[in-house]
């Protein structure tokens, strides 16, 4: 009889630990919010999705080279696109062209690709190239110069070629990129794309459901 008692508690004990771990596993995980500064505010410099006034604005750190901003493109232009009037898309450079310790670099055309934009953004063009960018990401990503691609969507935007070449490589063009991304690291950003929402980081949105559902909260609660 004793024996019976034990075994029976020890299966009632066991179903109930593999209970538990089901339900732990099946448990959503909470996306941890990044604890970051407050990014600068929009001025006439920044590159922004459109010039009406909303009361939601999404500012995004991104590198035109990393596969997690191009998967995150079409979510962000999708919600542009049907939420016109209450988000606007603030567009900041964080390029991940850093030397890894085996001297080769995460992502080595993200800065060229970021100055090819800041060079259409001269002739008015910048959001017609950061949707060729990303439209074509296998096309120049692996590409050891990818340079040429470049130039040729600057003529496919009807840009000046002289001037396009003149501009991508000027230290000028450099300079304004690497601030961007200095001023992304100032808030403690390590990765892309890291997102803010009315000057609040949030976790990556892992669909976009997810996604317009931060933007219509974050709209029905910023004050007019």
């Amino acid at each position: 009889m004793k024996r019976a008692v034990f075994w029976s508690g020890f299966v009632i004990i066991l179903a109930l630990i593999v209970w538990g771990m089901i339900v732990a596993l099946n448990k959503p995980v909470k996306p941890i919010v990044p604890k970051l500064g407050t990014p600068a505010p929009v001025t006439a410099a920044d590159h922004v999705s459109t010039a009406s006034d909303t009361p939601v604005t999404l500012v995004e750190y991104s590198d035109f080279q990393c596969p997690a901003c191009e998967s995150y493109y079409p979510l962000v232009t999708r919600l542009l696109s049907e939420a016109s009037t209450t988000v606007r898309l603030v567009y900041r450079h964080f390029p991940l062209n850093d030397i890894r310790p085996d001297g080769t670099v995460l992502h080595p055309n993200a800065l060229a690709a970021a100055e090819a934009s800041e060079a259409a953004a001269k002739q008015g063009k910048f959001w017609e190239m950061y949707n060729l960018l990303f439209d074509k990401h296998p096309e120049w990503t692996e590409l050891p110069d990818p340079r040429p691609v470049f130039e040729k969507y600057a003529a496919d935007l009807g840009l000046d070629a002289a001037r396009f070449k003149a501009d991508i490589d000027a230290v000028e063009t450099k300079n304004l990129v690497l601030s961007e991304k200095q001023e992304g690291s100032s808030l403690g950003i390590n990765a892309t794309p890291t997102f803010f929402v009315n000057d609040k980081a949030i976790a990556n949105p892992q669909s976009y459901e997810e996604f317009k559902s931060i933007i219509e909260t974050a709209a029905s609660t910023s004050t007019p």
